[in-house]
């Protein structure tokens, strides 16, 4: 018998269990609180910084729209000034460089730096042998034209006598004339070459032109020099004198300070006024003197007008040179204004100071300062008496703006006013 054929049994897979599907309902849930989840985040930071910038925003409005609050104080004149500081240096009243006049050697010298000499005092002498000679030579010159011009006046004396008698002619007589003129002519010339020599063989002595002390001294014996000052360097030449001279003599027994006087206090400086030098490298020690003179004429381009200050040094002991502070006295002068430094506004520009006027509002106006006294200062331009001006003008003030003005110092006399400007918005 056949068997029966062996089914085979095919194992299939398990069925797979799958997720149960999420609903659409569920997904629009979920993404909704998501969404609230993020709103309410931005919510939360965005809503307090734009609450906090409409709050600037209305701030800033405020303060715009509200006026500022000034301290302002009155202009007034400043105390009468009697006297102004001013630098300068002592010079010798006079100077004078001294050259030789004479070409030759120095045969001698009598004198050195720090020399004390008196007017005419003989310094140095010259070795000039060619100007001897010259003077020699003009002296026989003039011996000669002089025997030239007696023989000559002889023949026209014999000459007129002839000519009483009609023993001459008129023409012989005006030659005789002419001759004798021809003679005093050429006599009155060799006369003034020997002088123009002599004048020569007496510059071989070298003078002093004046009382004083000897500055610088250039020269040796044996030194040659000339004419213009020519000297042959044996020396370095002294500090401050003169290229080719042969000494230096000043006056120090009188000194000048010269110092230039602002143009503010120009029309106040006189002649005769007294003023007081001081000098820092002698301490204490300070001298009293005159103004002497002024140029009388402003310099252009400084604005300053040039003026000496003489003092006495009867014992010598300042030395020219020596740096000097200068206090003049001042008559009367055009006056100046008194600011407090607080009103001054220092930006790009000249200095301003900020005025209000009779309608509240402020002006920007540039003015000319003086002296500077720290608390205040003095105003000699662009200010006029009895204006109104800010204390602490704020940065952002502008011009032409309205401002709330509060009293501060109304009299413009105190020293410094202290009182700053404030702003108070209207709450």
């Amino acid at each position: 018998m056949n068997a029966a054929p062996e089914t085979t049994k095919t194992t299939s897979p398990a069925p797979r269990q799958d997720r149960p599907p999420i609903s659409r309902r569920a997904l629009t849930v979920g993404g909704a609180l998501g969404a609230s989840v993020v709103v309410a985040a931005l919510t939360a930071g965005i809503l307090p910084r734009v609450k906090q910038q409409r709050r600037l925003t209305a701030a800033v409005a405020v303060e715009s729209s509200s006026v500022p609050t000034v301290r302002v104080a009155t202009v007034g004149p400043a105390p009468t000034s009697s006297s102004v500081m001013l630098p300068g240096a002592l010079t010798a009243v006079r100077t004078a460089p001294i050259y030789a006049r004479t070409p030759g050697y120095v045969r001698r010298r009598l004198v050195d730096i720090g020399s004390r000499v008196r007017a005419g005092q003989l310094l140095a002498e010259i070795d000039a042998p060619d100007v001897d000679q010259q003077v020699a030579q003009a002296r026989g010159a003039v011996a000669q034209t002089r025997a030239a011009r007696e023989l000559a006046q002889a023949n026209l004396a014999r000459w007129r006598e002839l000519a009483v008698d009609s023993a001459v002619t008129a023409q012989e007589l005006d030659q005789m004339q002419a001759a004798f003129d021809e003679a005093v002519a050429n006599l009155n010339g060799a006369e003034a070459n020997l002088g123009r020599l002599a004048q020569l063989q007496e510059y071989e002595r070298v003078v002093a032109p004046f009382a004083g002390v000897i500055t610088a001294r250039n020269i040796d014996p044996g030194a040659l020099v000339g004419t213009a000052g020519g000297v042959s360097g044996t020396l370095t030449p002294g500090t401050g004198s003169a290229p080719g001279s042969l000494f230096t003599v000043a006056q120090i027994d009188t000194l000048s300070v010269y110092v230039t006087v602002p143009e503010d206090y120009a029309a106040a400086v006189a002649i005769g006024y007294p003023a007081v030098v001081t000098l820092p490298a002698l301490a204490g020690d300070t001298l009293r003197g005159r103004v002497a003179r002024t140029a009388g004429s402003l310099d252009p381009a400084a604005r300053t007008l040039l003026t000496e200050v003489r003092v006495a040094n009867p014992k010598t002991a300042l030395l020219p040179g020596m740096y000097a502070q200068v206090e003049l006295a001042l008559g009367p002068g055009a006056p100046a204004l008194r600011v407090p430094a607080t009103a001054l506004v220092i930006r790009d520009g000249p200095p301003q100071i900020v005025t209000v006027a009779p309608d509240s509002t402020v002006r920007y106006q540039t003015v000319r300062i003086g002296r500077d006294f720290g608390s205040w200062v003095e105003v000699t331009g662009g200010l006029t008496n009895g204006s109104l001006i800010v204390l602490n003008p704020a940065d952002n003030l502008s011009d032409g703006a309205r401002v709330h003005i509060v009293a501060g110092d109304s009299t413009g006399s105190r020293a410094a006013v202290t009182d700053s400007a404030s702003r108070s918005p209207p709450r």
